[in-house]
């Protein structure tokens, strides 16, 4: 039976060390930035819902080796990704057999909206990227309101909205969008 020389051994155990420490740092950076982009957003902004912040982002896994910068074009894109998927929503009840007049002219409201909201995100992305953050703000924000014109559109008509949960989530990912990329320029 051979014997491992000691020397090896304690060379092993530093490596397994230092690889541990690094992997610890990681893992830490990548929480650090994410909650404290996310508590600074909700200090900043009572809208903002701190867990919804960081479960949205932290589900991204480029989140990880993200910067400012790079959170903020990870969450614009959440946001439109969100706004689709409102739309969609919307395209699925619309097929509805049986809906009042003012019912359907909520929900093809709200379609046109969050198409615009989109749209102006898509754009936000870009004027990112291009460091043309006053411009990007401008855009996020119009994405901000079509949440809330959607829910005004059921509640002038004194109806319940199918889309309180898809408004709110819109919402929550615009505002934090609209946070993180406030404090680029």
């Amino acid at each position: 039976m051979t014997r491992v020389p000691s020397v090896f051994l304690f060379l092993l155990l530093l490596f397994l060390i230092v690889l541990h420490r690094s992997m610890a740092a990681a893992h830490h950076h990548h929480h650090s930035i994410v909650s404290e982009t996310c508590k600074h957003s909700g200090s900043g902004d009572p809208n903002v819902n701190y867990t919804f912040c960081v479960e949205s982002l932290q589900s991204v896994p480029k989140s990880k080796h993200a910067d400012l910068r790079g959170l903020a074009i990870i969450s614009v894109r959440l946001a439109k990704a969100d706004a689709k998927h409102a739309k969609s929503r919307v395209k699925t009840l619309l097929k509805a057999k049986k809906m009042s007049r003012y019912r359907k002219s909520c929900l093809q409201t709200c379609r046109e909206l969050y198409a615009d909201a989109m749209a102006s995100l898509r754009d936000s992305v870009e004027l990112i990227k291009a460091g043309r953050y006053g411009d990007a703000n401008v855009y996020i924000s119009s994405a901000v309101d079509a949440p809330g014109e959607c829910e005004d559109s059921f509640k002038e008509g004194s109806i319940k909205s199918p889309l309180v949960k898809e408004n709110y989530d819109l919402f929550q990912l615009a505002v934090i969008s609209l946070s993180i990329a406030s404090r680029l320029g």
